[in-house]
């Protein structure tokens, strides 16, 4: 019972120090700045409509202090064909500093200004 225990409590553990390693950004901290140590990863989460035409595009990266974690990914909030959802971006900071992500939301194909854009800063300590 006690090896159990002792088992139990360190998959616990595990799972909290996994946890505390991620942040997850959203829509609603426009502008705002994170604070990341070296070796932590950040999600960012925005919310969009692909059967419309419009996606996320990344701006440029500061590869040397993020490194893009696989390719983004997109879940629907619903099966219901046209329903909106939510793309996901992963990074994780290699090197400390300052650096500024960008994203357009836009159709690729117009000659048109964004229809919204999310800006976060991320300083790497």
């Amino acid at each position: 019972m006690k090896k159990l225990f002792g088992i139990l409590v360190m998959i616990i553990m595990a799972g909290l120090l996994l946890t505390a390693c991620t942040q997850t950004i959203t829509e609603d901290m426009n502008g705002q700045t994170v604070n990341l140590k070296v070796g932590e990863t950040v999600t960012i989460k925005l919310s969009g409509n692909p059967t419309t035409g419009y996606s996320w595009q990344l701006g440029d990266v500061d590869v040397t202090m993020l490194k893009q974690a696989g390719d983004p990914g997109y879940r629907p909030d619903t099966l219901l064909t046209g329903s909106g959802g939510t793309y996901t971006y992963k990074f994780t900071a290699l090197t400390a500093g300052t650096t500024t992500l960008n994203f357009d939301y836009l159709r690729t194909w117009e000659n048109k200004p964004p229809y919204k854009t999310f800006t976060i800063t991320i300083e790497v300590q």
